[in-house]
């Protein structure tokens, strides 16, 4: 029988393409598969970043590389010691990648050492993120060109996932800025809250919310940044910054004579 042996690159690349075949297994109907995909999609994401370390010295990966002797049993570095390593070398690794990041591993570490609940929506989301991620991180540093390594057979949904959240997102955004067209800043309305479910300055006045806004790429309603109406002097606080009366009325840091804002003698 040949032996398989796939250095770092084609491991990582190995597991992409069949992080990939697990979640078409999933879209077709076998959600159990998106356990596996989460899987392989961990230890590719794992591979390519310790790779992409190595591009700035081969022995930067292992944990001590001036040890006397390096060979196939010498430690190598983490995940995230990976990330931050490329971090401290000036690659943006933004906020949002790396904590997508952190809880595809927290799933992934679930799945393998104990018992684990995953709502799919929210991991086919957080796949399509991550996808997206790393092709615009390998543009953007190393461009070696991930699509070129994907199987025929994977390849079209390589690049759904790759493209579909940043057309949702362009969308999104699109959205808030035709909703802000035509609008005068000195008599309407024109907050444009962050949206801290998917982490996007799309937020924006919406009647149909109990909250007044609605974020246009998740629909998430609910942000303590939205401003509300004083009970007392009917200026407007972030709900943050506001103190519920019995009544249900709000009142604000002037008014409640918060002594940050109000200094009295």
């Amino acid at each position: 029988m040949a032996d398989v042996e796939l250095d770092l690159l084609e491991n990582a690349i190995d597991s992409l393409n069949e992080a990939l075949a697990k979640y078409q297994e999933g879209k077709d109907g076998e959600d159990k598969s998106y356990k596996f995909c989460v899987q392989h999609l961990s230890h590719f994401l794992e591979l390519i970043l310790k790779y992409y370390v190595t591009q700035s010295h081969p022995l930067l990966i292992y944990k001590n590389p001036f040890a006397k002797t390096i060979n196939g049993e010498s430690q190598t570095i983490g995940l995230f010691e990976a990330i931050n390593f490329l971090k401290n070398e000036g690659h943006d690794i933004s906020d949002k990648f790396e904590k997508d990041i952190k809880w595809l591993k927290k799933l992934r570490n679930n799945i393998e050492h104990h018992k684990f609940s995953m709502d799919v929506e929210e991991v086919e989301e957080a796949i399509g993120r991550l996808m997206s991620a790393v092709v615009e991180f390998d543009e953007s540093h190393e461009n070696i060109e991930l699509s070129s390594y994907i199987t025929a057979e994977q390849y079209d949904l390589f690049h759904e996932l790759a493209n579909t959240y940043e057309g949702r997102l362009r969308k999104a955004e699109t959205e808030v800025e035709e909703a802000l067209r035509g609008l005068d800043p000195k008599e309407d309305n024109m907050n444009v809250y962050h949206c801290y479910e998917c982490d996007h300055d799309t937020m924006i006045i919406n009647e149909d919310s109990s909250s007044g806004y609605m974020c246009t790429f998740c629909g998430n309603e609910e942000s303590e940044d939205i401003e509300v109406d004083c009970g007392i002097c009917g200026s407007q606080w972030p709900m943050w910054q506001m103190t519920s009366w019995e009544d249900g009325e709000s009142i604000c840091p002037y008014c409640r004579h918060d002594p940050e804002y109000v200094k009295d003698d």
